[in-house]
């Protein structure tokens, strides 16, 4: 009867105990040893005491909460997180809601982060104070055996409500070396929302010339736009920044289901009285599930960079807006609409400037699991400011096209079949002249049939006859759609070798080939070859790709991967001699460093059209020495002509996971007699984790790279 009255007694005390510990409903206290002055509403804690306030978690040695006064004291050492930061230190003193407190050799972890050691703190609410700190992100035992950097200040005031850091008269030390004082500086941490600021500069050395440095300024507008200003200073001599500039400017809006880029360049370049400007547009916008417009534009007066020959600005615009639309009218069809223009102010000859409003629309229809149709209708506009004999300066174009694919497996032989009617309408009109007005149009049929043969797992022979049949056209037609040419392995399976639907085959023909898998242990080797047979000798392809035979010259491509080294090349034999006219190898591996090789020659006998042989070779190499350092090289040389350019490109980055530092140097040489000249740059930056260069680094930009990447402050 004792122990169940004692029970009882016991029980009633802690119910007591539990609900005036909880007058506070956000404190909760975890401790093996506890005292309670109820008469004074204190308790004591010992030492180990485990304390919660709202979501923040207090480990002390010992200490006392007194309810009536609203303090907390802790005597000894206390260890306080929340979330992903945490204070330490001794001798706390505050508020039981710890919005207000004093403590001792405090130590703050910001985010998992940022460190920060102080001889002492103060929290006012939302702000806190260190006083003669030291704050750093990298390791305290790093690759100088301290930190990377780091910073001696007097004074740093934590907004917690903003995530706002101000320091005031701090040291930057890199390696322990203090190298800058500034009286002032202020930084946002990661949690704090995008603001405005500048970014981390570049200062970039001109040789044998001015230098210069890209300041950066980063202006958040709204929820989901950001600006970005780069102007570059010029460090000329005089100082004059007016006369010699570069600004660039990017506008990046985010839409509900698509994006817009506004992007402008001007230059001022010293000596020249005219501003050179560049203005780029971009807009891709989601209507709905089944369209998407699209808007480009260029708009310029600025001088080439490449090779010209133009001593004065000339004005250039080239816009497209674009509506893709599909399921138009069924399902499986494809709607696009589009205005394209392309116009030179003050240019001498504006006879090959167009203004082209374009429709395109397609449907496919399937017939069970091997038969498809696909119909196209196809309407262009171009009109351009004036003609010539050749180029009319308006044409009407419309196109009809229609494919039917029937394809089929028989055993070992896999057949694919394919008829096309190609079919255009086009009406001229040539200002200069209207006696060469007219209508021209043509009628043309391709007939195709693949057939590969599964001879064994690792070689497959291959046949495709084309039959080409020229059903009518005109005599007149102008070539719009595009005169790019090549030879290579896969076009010679095309069933048209041109690019493009105006320009046709005008022979039939047949391309037999071989196509090979093989592995020799475990490695992989893909062989092709083929060539073609032209009904027709003196045809229109062979005369521009330079053949006077029935028979083409050989198409060869190969691939392999030995290890981590991958190599991928295609090849133009001559038919006779098996002489290389064009070739083109690229060689990759990524040990023991990461190497890009790419070559390319094209003999001139290869193109009717072309007058010398050419030979091209880009390098790109890079090595990481070690965990903190990466060496870079690239180049591009023009092994044969004298009229390209020559490039190379060597850089250094050094970094660790708190900064990162990179030196760069480019130089580019022209052996022309173009208004080019050569030029070399050195550039440098540097970054540091949160600060920038005295900025931060800012962990939500909504555009302009990864997140975690874009620095800003001040």
């Amino acid at each position: 009867m004792n122990k169940i009255i004692l029970f009882f007694l016991v029980l009633i005390f802690f119910i007591r105990l539990i609900v005036v510990l909880n007058a506070n409903d956000n404190t909760y206290i975890n401790t093996t040893n506890i005292i309670y002055d109820e008469k004074r509403n204190i308790v004591e804690l010992a030492e180990n005491s485990k304390i919660n306030i709202d979501n923040t978690n207090i480990l002390v040695d010992r200490g006392i909460i007194d309810y009536n006064k609203n303090e907390i004291e802790v005597f000894g050492n206390f260890y306080l997180y929340q979330d992903k930061s945490i204070l330490s230190g001794k001798d706390l003193k505050g508020d039981t809601n710890l919005k207000n407190f004093t403590a001792n050799k405090v130590s703050f972890i910001y985010n998992d982060e940022l460190k920060i050691d102080s001889e002492s703190a103060l929290r006012s609410e939302n702000d806190l104070f260190f006083y003669n700190n030291f704050l750093t992100p990298c390791e305290l035992i790093g690759y100088f055996g301290c930190p990377t950097w780091s910073l001696r200040i007097d004074k740093t005031k934590y907004d917690v409500d903003k995530d706002k850091f101000v320091h005031f008269d701090s040291f930057l030390q890199i390696a322990d070396y203090k190298v800058f004082y500034l009286p002032y500086f202020s930084h946002y941490g990661a949690k704090a929302p995008r603001q405005r600021g500048f970014l981390t500069p570049t200062v970039e050395f001109t040789i044998g010339g001015n230098s210069g440095i890209y300041t950066p300024y980063y202006l958040p507008i709204g929820d989901s736009t950001d600006v970005k200003i780069t102007p570059k200073f010029i460090m000329s001599e005089s100082f004059n920044f007016i006369n010699n500039y570069k600004l660039n400017t990017i506008l990046n809006k985010k839409l509900s289901g698509g994006n817009f880029v506004f992007d402008m360049d001007n230059v001022k370049n010293h000596g020249i009285d005219d501003i050179n400007n560049t203005v780029r547009v971009n807009l891709k916008q989601v209507l709905d599930k089944n369209k998407i417009l699209s808007l480009n534009g260029v708009l310029t007066n600025s001088i080439s960079t490449t090779r010209s020959q133009n001593e004065i600005p000339v004005k250039f615009e080239n816009i497209y807006l674009r509506l893709d639309n599909y399921n138009f009218a069924s399902n499986n069809d494809y709607l696009r609409s589009e205005i394209t223009t392309v116009e030179a102010f003050d240019s001498t000859n504006v006879s090959f400037i167009p203004f082209s409003p374009h429709i395109n629309y397609y449907n496919s229809l399937n017939f069970g699991k091997s038969i498809s149709n696909l119909n196209e209708i196809d309407f262009r506009i171009i009109k351009r400011s004036k003609s010539l004999n050749e180029i009319p300066s308006e044409n009407n174009s419309l196109k009809v096209n229609n494919y039917f694919m029937i394809n089929k497996k028989l055993d070992d032989v896999n057949i694919y079949n394919k008829l096309s009617f190609l079919n255009n309408i086009s009406n001229y009109t040539f200002e200069h002249d209207e006696d060469l007005n007219g209508t021209e149009r043509y009628n043309h049929l391709i007939f195709s049939s693949d057939l590969f043969y599964n001879f064994n797992k690792n070689i497959t022979p291959r046949i495709k006859l084309i039959y080409n049949q020229d059903i009518y056209h005109s005599d007149n037609i102008v070539n719009e759609d595009s005169n790019s040419l090549t030879f290579n392995y896969q076009n010679q399976y095309s069933d048209s070798r041109f690019f493009g639907t105006d320009a046709k085959d005008d022979t039939s023909r047949v391309v037999y080939g071989l196509e090979s898998n093989l592995k020799m242990k475990d490695q992989e080797f893909n062989l092709n070859l083929n060539q073609s047979y032209d009904f027709k000798k003196n045809n229109n392809f062979n005369q521009k790709v330079n053949q006077k035979s029935h028979l083409s010259d050989y198409g060869i491509e190969g691939s392999t991967e030995i290890k981590d080294i991958s190599i991928n090349f295609d090849l133009r034999a001559d038919k006779s001699s098996l002489a290389k006219k064009e070739m083109n190898i690229s060689f990759n591996t990524n040990e023991p460093l990461i190497i890009s090789l790419n070559y390319h020659e094209t003999q001139k006998n290869a193109f009717s059209e072309k007058s010398n042989d050419t030979e091209y070779l880009g390098i790109g190499l890079e090595k990481k020495i070690n965990e903190n350092l990466i060496l870079a090289y690239n180049t591009n040389i023009d092994l044969k002509n004298n009229f390209s350019s020559y490039y190379d490109k060597i850089g250094l980055k050094i970094s660790d996971e708190c900064s990162e530092l990179i030196i760069e140097y480019s130089n580019r040489k022209y052996n022309d007699d173009y208004n080019t000249s050569p030029e070399e740059l050195l550039s440098i930056s540097f970054r540091m984790d949160y600060l920038g260069f005295f900025g931060y680094r800012q962990t939500t930009d909504l555009f302009f790279q990864e997140p975690g990447s874009i620095d800003y402050g001040f």
